[in-house]
C-alpha cells in the first residue's frame, strides 16, 4: 500500500480502486499513460537537500516520452526527475529506478510513500 500524506480516505480509497489498473488518459487524440513514482527505500531528507531515492521500477516503451505531474503529491518534496544507471536511446526500451527529489521540509521518506506521478506519452520519431 501506497503511504500518502495529509490525504483524505476518499483520494486513499480511489487509489485501492486504482492500483491494479492502468491510470491511461486521453487529451484530444494523443493518449498516455500515468506512473505513480513510488519510494523503494527509507531516506532521510533535510530541508533544501536534493538527491537521489531508489524507486519501485517503471517500465518506459521504446517512443515514450515522460513528463512529471506538478502537481504535489508528497508533502515533504518534488521528485524532479527519474532514471537508470545507464541512460538508453530514446528509441529502446528503458525503465527507472531512481528518482532525484528535492526536500521542501526535513523529512524521512519511507518505503512506498507516493514521490510524484510520471506522465508517459507516446511519440512518433521523424528522423
Amino acid at each position: 500500500m501506497v503511504r500518502i500524506l495529509t490525504r483524505l480516505d476518499q483520494v486513499k480509497k480511489e487509489l485501492e480502486e486504482h492500483s491494479h489498473a492502468a491510470l491511461d488518459f486521453q487529451i484530444g487524440t494523443i493518449s498516455g499513460d500515468l506512473r505513480a513514482i513510488i519510494a523503494a527505500e527509507d531516506k532521510k531528507f533535510k530541508a533544501g537537500d536534493i538527491k537521489s531515492i531508489d524507486i519501485k521500477p517503471i517500465k518506459i516503451e521504446a517512443n515514450e516520452i515522460c513528463f512529471l505531474s506538478a502537481y504535489a503529491s508528497n508533502t515533504y518534496g518534488h521528485a524532479m526527475a527519474v532514471g537508470e544507471e545507464t541512460s538508453l536511446p530514446i528509441s529502446m526500451e528503458r525503465s527507472a529506478d531512481t528518482a532525484l527529489f528535492a526536500a521542501a521540509l526535513d523529512c524521512k521518506i519511507e518505503e512506498d510513500d507516493l514521490l510524484g506521478v510520471l506522465i508517459l506519452l507516446p511519440i512518433k520519431l521523424t528522423h
